[in-house]
């Protein structure tokens, strides 16, 4: 009972890094099944986990850099919210700040539309499928996450980069990787 307990409290975490201009600035867990991801948000009292998008470090190359980031943040109140649902997760963007997204759910370039319904990020079923094919050597590694930029429509030019890993996805992977490399580095036995 215990281990079902926290296997399922696994699959209701996130691996959560921040990129401001290709520099991380931020890496943190959050355990749960949701989080908000924000700059200076007044939701807090919403009882949702949240991390807190820092200001642009002093580290950053160029100072245009810094003000272009320090623009995007003003816009970033409301930030975005993920859900952990039994079919997926789930974001529902806040912000005045235009999100992109893309992975858990295919390889293309999305914009997530601002206050409409959630939209599914990573879907767990697909994932297994996925995961299944790759398991019988039939099929590309899966996604174990998803990620989000900030600020453009385009992953080439977002000051602000999030990747979102989910723990409980990639430790399932690394189960039927290590069990395709032993099962490609044992010796067959004669008969079978």
């Amino acid at each position: 009972m215990a281990d079902r307990e926290a296997r399922i409290q696994a699959q209701h975490c996130f691996l959560v890094s921040v990129e401001y201009c290709e520099e991380e600035v931020l890496s943190h867990e959050v355990m749960g099944g949701d989080v908000r991801i924000a700059h200076k948000t007044s939701l807090m009292m919403d009882g949702i986990p949240f991390i807190s998008l820092p200001k642009p470090p002093n580290t950053l190359p160029i100072s245009s850099d810094r003000s272009i980031l320090s623009n995007l943040l003003s816009l970033m109140e409301g930030g975005v919210v993920l859900s952990s649902r039994e079919e997926g997760i789930y974001a529902e963007r806040h912000s005045q700040a235009t999100v992109s997204w893309m992975g858990g759910t295919g390889d293309e370039m999305h914009v997530m539309e601002r206050d409409v319904d959630p939209v599914m990020l990573f879907n767990r079923e697909n994932f297994r499928q996925e995961l299944d094919r790759f398991a019988r050597a039939d099929g590309s590694q899966p996604q174990c996450g998803f990620s989000l930029w900030f600020g453009q429509d385009s992953s080439l030019s977002a000051p602000i980069f999030i990747s979102i890993k989910l723990p409980w996805a990639q430790q399932l992977f690394k189960e039927v990787h290590d069990f395709r490399i032993w099962l490609e580095s044992s010796p067959v036995s004669p008969g079978v």
